[in-house]
């Protein structure tokens, strides 16, 4: 019954009104559309969320004010952040400041034995050409960008779109259903608070939107730009319906970025409470080969999926 409940989920989602694509080959199924397959087999799932700081590439896009970094920066960079993703061994990695797909496609050749057959970016609006992207080795039903939505500030007097996206990837590792939100909000270096809290309320809404037509499992990861207790934070955990899974690492590693030599929290997992139940580890990792690679730490997350 509930391979079937899923099925009619797939459809609604696909009606949602964002731009949402099919990815073709990447879902597998024993049984017709619609038929109960039986319960599945309990599956670890392993997510990452990083802000890879400034993934470019050596070509000036005269579309953007991107950096162009040397061939030889660009390679060390790819070669950095493979060492951090090949020791993690995420079964699905969302990134944060990302130039380009093909970029994305170079980062996964460096790691050929992590198996990512799944991945997708789409060029936002950001003046300097970074984007939120992903890589999987789960199947992959669907990706929904929500690029060009229009939605309202906090007291309803202006409105705003993502500048980054708000890209979720709707996956089935061991055919189980979750559903990854990868964001990344305005900064708080650019006048943006307005925004920020703007696009959390937004991710929130289409969050609450997915679980109410069916969605299972729900989890927006990725830098939320600014620190627990503040109203960006709160707009996404408000009332319940989404934890910060990251409450569960210690405090003295509770931090993903320095500011003007004060350690901070930016990045999150945020889960609803049905895959919040499921989550067996979670950490943020520290060290020398993340700290070469980007001024973010990345934040891990551990699940066992159940039927």
């Amino acid at each position: 019954m509930k391979r079937l409940l899923r099925s009619l989920a797939a459809i609604l989602l696909a009606a949602c009104g964002d731009d949402a694509s099919p990815m073709d080959g990447s879902v597998e199924t024993d049984a017709p559309l619609g038929v109960d397959a039986g319960p599945l087999e309990p599956t670890n799932f392993r997510v990452l969320t990083w802000n890879v700081q400034n993934f470019f590439d050596s070509v000036d896009d005269p579309d953007t004010g991107d950096d162009v970094l040397s061939s030889a920066a660009v390679t060390a960079k790819i070669n950095s952040i493979a060492r951090v993703l090949t020791t993690a061994d995420a079964d699905l990695v969302a990134l944060q400041e990302v130039e380009n797909v093909a970029l994305l496609d170079r980062l996964i050749a460096a790691v050929p034995e992590l198996g990512y057959t799944n991945r997708d970016l789409r060029d936002s609006f950001d003046g300097r050409g970074i984007d939120v992207a992903f890589m999987s080795r789960t199947p992959v039903s669907m990706v929904a960008s929500h690029l060009g939505e229009s939605f309202p500030n906090a007291t309803g007097t202006d409105t705003y779109f993502f500048t980054r996206d708000a890209l979720e990837v709707f996956t089935e590792p061991g055919g189980h259903p979750v559903t990854v939100m990868v964001v990344h909000f305005r900064s708080q270096l650019d006048g943006g608070d307005d925004r920020r809290l703007a696009e959390a309320l937004q991710a929130r809404r289409i969050a609450d939107r997915r679980i109410a037509t069916g969605v299972e499992r729900m989890l927006i990861v990725g830098d939320c730009n600014d620190q627990p207790g503040s109203d960006v934070y709160d707009a996404i955990v408000a009332g319940g319906g989404m934890a910060d899974l990251t409450l569960g690492v210690p405090v003295s590693d509770r931090w993903s970025f320095v500011f003007r030599g004060m350690r901070q929290q930016l990045d999150y997992a945020f889960a609803n409470p049905a895959l919040e139940e499921e989550r067996t580890n979670v950490r943020i990792l520290h060290g020398t080969d993340v700290d070469a690679a980007s001024d973010h730490q990345p934040v891990v997350v551990d699940f066992r999926l159940t039927d």
